[in-house]
């Protein structure tokens, strides 16, 4: 059986590993669609998960797919179900990024089948739509992180799946105060779709003016900030950290969701 494994640094290969060897309580999952995270190219510009291990990492934790096996022990699921893949819990531990399997396999081990880890797929979501429910998640505990109230503005600097999420999240929610930032058209297209107040690109306007604009001013010793109460930074820039605490109004929050590699 093949498995996507990391080895050192910049060693990403597509190893011949034994095939899964299920207890009673577990599962096998064939695995239909797994994404590539952000994290996992992390993991192998640093050769493991903070530099090169004893045992080479897993990689995989996007993941989507049907039950093949369940053992006799297993009664929340059955063999056929389409489900997707929780990437672990405090008790079991991770699924790829860390743990002893990963989604980047064609079957993958679920050790605890039941202990809430795989989450039906309905019949009419493709299993390739499905295995974007953990960024999904991401964003939406962004979001929670953010604690936006009613009425406040947001703004989510970079709009990739993450801050996608967030704005897909914080749209359904019922905030309408919502702007993201990017450098591609195509991405700023899509926040708009998703019901973005506005879309900026700061090679082409001054975001903090915009902001002020959009969401009015609250008064500070040096001056008008704009009144944005939350920031949620899924580009990476750590120039946009910087920005944020610098300009951003007293009393602002900002929740952090990307990987910065650079302060």
């Amino acid at each position: 059986m093949l498995q996507v494994r990391v080895h050192g640094p910049n060693d990403a290969r597509v190893d011949d590993v034994p095939p899964p060897s299920p207890g009673p309580a577990d599962a096998v999952v064939r695995i239909a669609a797994c994404g590539i995270c952000g994290s996992d190219l992390s993991y192998i510009r640093l050769g493991g998960m903070a530099g090169p291990g004893p045992e080479p990492l897993c990689l995989g934790h996007e993941m989507a797919g049907v039950v093949d096996w369940v053992g006799p022990e297993v009664a929340r699921v059955r063999v056929g179900d389409r489900v997707v893949v929780q990437p672990g819990n405090e008790e079991l531990g991770r699924i790829g990024g860390g743990g002893p399997e990963g989604g980047l396999t064609p079957e993958l081990l679920v050790r605890q089948a039941d202990a809430g880890i795989l989450h039906a797929v309905p019949d009419h979501v493709p299993l390739d739509v499905a295995a974007f429910a953990e960024p999904l998640a991401v964003g939406m505990h962004a979001v929670d992180q953010a604690e936006v109230r009613p009425g406040e503005g947001v703004a989510v600097f970079g709009c990739g799946p993450i801050g996608l999420a967030a704005i897909a999240t914080l749209v359904d929610r019922g905030h309408e105060r919502v702007v993201g930032i990017d450098l591609s058209p195509a991405r700023l297209a899509l926040a708009e779709g998703l019901g973005a107040q506005a879309a900026l690109d700061p090679t082409q306007v001054d975001v903090w003016e915009e902001l002020a604009r959009l969401h009015g001013t609250e008064p500070f010793m040096f001056g008008p900030t704009p009144a944005t109460a939350a920031f949620i930074e899924a580009s990476g820039s750590g120039r946009v950290i910087t920005d944020i605490l610098g300009r951003g109004r007293v009393g602002g929050r900002m929740s952090g969701v990307a990987l910065h590699y650079e302060s």
